[in-house]
């Protein structure tokens, strides 16, 4: 008797959250694990889960957060682990996935070291080395460099970037709200340059047997911009 009370008491804040939401099932939103230089230190990004967070509350859902390295997050939605993957475009991680409206604008960079003089188009990098995360696709940079794209990968943005101020090389890719932060905690030398490569709004990449349907999740991208939500989120970046 005392096992099952004590099973009973385990189980009652799950059955809690799960109740306060109506019954409906959770919203498993994936995000990425950001691997740092120190061990067995990961930082997940506070704009995914405030905006993970936002999004369930829209639906009426209860938000459980799946952090996984960048190579197996999609495998997540497509295997009926997770329902969301927020961030992305088509055009960088291939699956079998539904696509929701863009809404999330991104800026391309490449950044240039002051050792250099600053590139004023990108095909002057043309058979130049240039920093890279591994896994991740550079569509805009692919088409305009084609075979002269010379990636130097790295498993990480973090590590990208410490390859690049240990002078590894002497470009590198990245998007402008991580520059901007790390240029914010005086991370980033003087003298550095930035060349805009592309401008888009990213999307969120939805389960197809997923817990939510991708017009649910349009339903809650609509409500957070229109609510003014969605603009204080993305001052956290």
């Amino acid at each position: 008797m005392a096992r099952l009370l004590a099973l009973s008491l385990l189980a009652t804040p799950a059955s809690a959250a799960h109740a306060a939401h109506g019954g409906r099932q959770e919203l498993r939103y994936v995000q990425k694990s950001e691997e740092r230089p120190a061990p067995d230190k990961r930082e997940l990004s506070r704009f995914q889960e405030a905006l993970g967070t936002a999004l369930a509350r829209q639906m009426g859902r209860p938000v459980r957060f799946i952090s996984l390295p960048r190579k197996r997050m999609l495998a997540a939605l497509e295997g009926g682990e997770g329902d969301i993957l927020c961030g992305y475009v088509p055009a960088w991680v291939k699956g079998d996935v539904y696509w929701s409206r863009p809404f999330i604008p991104t800026s391309e960079v490449l950044v240039s070291s002051s050792r250099v003089p600053a590139p004023r188009t990108l095909e002057e990098l043309k058979g130049k080395r240039i920093g890279t995360v591994l896994g991740f696709r550079y569509p805009e940079v692919e088409q305009r460099l084609g075979a002269d794209f010379l990636r130097d990968d790295a498993p990480s943005s973090d590590l990208t970037l410490l390859k690049w101020q240990a002078g590894r090389y002497d470009y590198f890719l990245a998007a402008r709200n991580m520059i901007d932060s790390q240029a914010a905690k005086g991370a980033l030398p003087a003298g550095y340059h930035l060349l805009v490569i592309n401008e888009y709004q990213s999307m969120c990449a939805v389960a197809k047997q997923g817990n939510a349907g991708i017009d649910e999740v349009n339903t809650a991208i609509d409500a957070i911009e229109k609510n003014g939500e969605l603009a204080r989120l993305l001052r956290l970046r």
